[in-house]
């Protein structure tokens, strides 16, 4: 059943990077999981330099929308959801680290390191292979390799606590 949902979430991705290139959106995120309403196809999109409206997702979402039905990617009912990533967006590639260097982050990862799952700490830089945190407990620098990263996300509470 992963592999099927690993199958369509790509297929929507490369149907959907095209639109939203178009709009000058980028793909933040896809999610297709089932809810007790159903089936639900939830597009995460951002605006570079942030800030993406209603009707900004509206737009997104009847262009893909159009483009599902036609190509019949999903062979069963399912509701599209089209929504702006929010504060605490995911945090997945060395773009998205990039732009929060400076900024207080969460971070889980697959495999400890040494002894320690999560993390918590300023981002201070980003290379090609990991992140590195000022992490919090340590009160020093941690290198995180980018796949060993399970969950990443900006810390909430420090933005408003500054």
């Amino acid at each position: 059943m992963e592999e099927k949902i690993n199958a369509i979430v790509e297929k929507v991705k490369e149907l959907l990077l095209p639109i939203l290139e178009e709009g000058g959106f980028e793909l933040v995120d896809i999610e297709f999981v089932r809810e007790p309403i159903g089936w639900v196809l939830r597009i995460y999109a951002d605006r570079p330099g942030g800030g993406i409206t209603i009707s900004d997702c509206q737009w997104i979402s009847e262009r893909i929308g159009t483009v599902l039905d036609v190509e019949d990617v999903i062979p069963h009912s399912y509701n599209l959801e089209v929504s702006s990533p929010g504060l605490d967006r995911p945090l997945k590639s060395k773009k998205d680290f990039d732009r929060h260097i400076g900024i207080v982050v969460k971070i889980k990862t697959l495999n400890p390191m040494d002894n320690q799952r999560n993390f918590k700490g300023e981002v201070v830089s980003t290379s090609d292979t990991g992140v590195t945190v000022h992490d919090v407990s340590r009160n020093a620098e941690v290198e995180i390799p980018y796949e060993n990263i399970k969950s990443a996300r900006v810390d909430i509470d420090s933005l408003f606590n500054k």
